[in-house]
């Protein structure tokens, strides 16, 4: 069988058992919470689900969810370009490499494969996410704070006096992404390339949570410390009993989903004639195809127009990437990133080294700015309590107390993240290219990796 054949059933065997399809994987996190607070029936009052309608941290936590999303489904793919590329020769009538180096992996040269030259591939890529911005993930790091609904609508805290207490949060998440990419790329002319890459996804998500009942204000009154209380009966619930009908093994929730991501095509036109340096322009069109619901994909349409200048000095092959990212939304009113998905500047710059015929090194410096995005950070946020009951007795005078409790927030900003890749492409046999490259975060900005493994086949015929 030929390496033609071979690869495409390559692909299909590893990559196709993961397409199952999952349910809303962008609400489980915001569920899963949404459950943990909801309380126990009160033989006072019914207070059970005074925490789940206040919309403060919920809304944080959606932007989170978003910042998440939007990272997750647009992190950044293998190069399209082909490791092998020609040029025409008119003295001799036939093709020759056009480099000694087989290129960079996440970057673009100005190279071309060449007219008629076709270039097959499959790139696997294993993320595990340790941190977004400077929460760490795996660690409780992850703090919410849950307001008590303002029961009389007042627009306070202190009347009634129970609506001081809150319910603290602290969340684990296990963030995992599988991204398998097949990659085409065919030389139109000998300046003109077209590629389209279609990315197979399997994202999976496991939350877990421990949660406390902070007294602020019913602390020391012998009934309404009653009316916050988990399903439990405590004021603690470190298993998260409360989360699902298993009253044993309710802390942890899961869930994951796969099938296509958001399938990109790349146009590269190579402006000068040079073989030692050069310039070029490329334009990448990502389309909506992976289900934004299951984090798959953005779900919106995103252009990105960007500069390539790219030499050969001798086996040093030094190059840059520059450009913009504009994420095109579906309804004309709506306005930019309000969807998680804001424009991009994007920047890339490294070199590949030919270490042989047979072997390049390759290193790049991968730069992302988020336009107008949320920032997610943890902040120390006061609170202030009434500690005496005045819910039979109006006039009863406020006893205040104040407490500092750090609590998840998002702010609008531009958010700059650096990634780091180094890795080898390898030529054991014909046109047969086998990649070997590592992602790392240079940074604690945006969704974080601090080492990701990343594995290719190419072909070219």
């Amino acid at each position: 069988m030929t390496l033609r054949r071979v690869l495409p059933a390559f692909f299909l065997a590893v990559f196709l058992p993961l397409a199952a399809a999952g349910q809303d994987l962008r609400d489980l996190l915001t569920n899963f919470l949404s459950q943990g607070i909801t309380l126990a029936a009160s033989p006072v009052f019914s207070h059970s689900a005074h925490f789940v309608s206040v919309l403060g941290q919920f809304e944080a936590f959606n932007q989170f969810n978003q910042s998440l999303a939007s990272q997750l489904a647009s992190f950044p793919l293998p190069s399209s370009s082909g490791g092998f590329t020609y040029t025409y020769d008119p003295t001799l009538g036939t093709f020759t490499r056009g480099s000694e180096s087989f290129g960079p992996i996440f970057a673009e040269r100005i190279d071309t494969v060449g007219r008629g030259k076709f270039n097959l591939g499959v790139n696997y890529s294993h993320f595990t996410f340790d941190r977004i911005n400077d929460i760490d993930l795996d660690d409780n790091s992850l703090k919410l704070v849950f307001h008590h609904n303002d029961t009389d609508q007042n627009g306070n805290d202190v009347h009634f006096f129970f609506e001081g207490d809150a319910i603290q949060a602290q969340l684990k998440l296990k963030v995992t992404s599988d991204i398998g990419a097949f990659v085409a790329t065919y030389g139109v002319t000998n300046n003109f390339d077209i590629g389209i890459a279609v990315p197979v996804v399997k994202v999976s998500l496991e939350p877990q949570s421990d949660l406390t009942i902070n007294r602020l204000a019913t602390g020391n009154d012998p009934v309404f410390r009653t009316v916050h209380q988990f399903r439990t009966g405590s004021d603690a619930d470190p298993n998260c009993a409360s989360v699902t009908v298993d009253q044993e093994t309710g802390c942890r929730q899961s869930g994951d989903a796969s099938g296509i991501g958001d399938v990109l095509v790349r146009m590269k036109w190579r402006l000068t004639e040079s073989s030692n340096a050069g310039v070029a322009l490329a334009a990448d069109a990502r389309f909506p195809t992976g289900r934004e619901e299951d984090l798959l994909g953005t779900g919106v349409f995103q252009i990105k127009a960007f500069l390539i200048a790219s030499a050969h000095v001798g086996i040093f092959s030094p190059h840059i990437n520059a450009g913009y990212t504009w994420a095109i939304h579906r309804h004309r009113n709506q306005p930019e990133g309000s969807s998680g998905i804001p424009d991009e500047i994007n920047y890339t710059g490294g070199f590949d080294l030919a270490l042989g015929s047979r072997v390049t090194f390759a290193a790049d410096v991968i730069g992302r700015t988020f336009r107008n995005t949320q920032i997610i950070e943890i902040v120390d946020t006061p609170f202030v309590a009434n500690t005496a009951n005045n819910v039979f007795n109006p006039n009863t005078p406020p006893v205040l107390v104040t407490t500092t409790l750090p609590q998840l927030t998002a702010r609008p900003g531009d958010l700059n993240t650096l990634l780091g890749s180094a890795g080898f492409k390898v030529n054991p046999v014909g046109n047969l290219l086998i990649t070997l490259n590592a992602l790392f975060s240079l940074t604690k900005k945006g969704l974080q990796d601090q080492f990701t493994p990343v594995v290719g086949v190419d072909y070219a015929f």
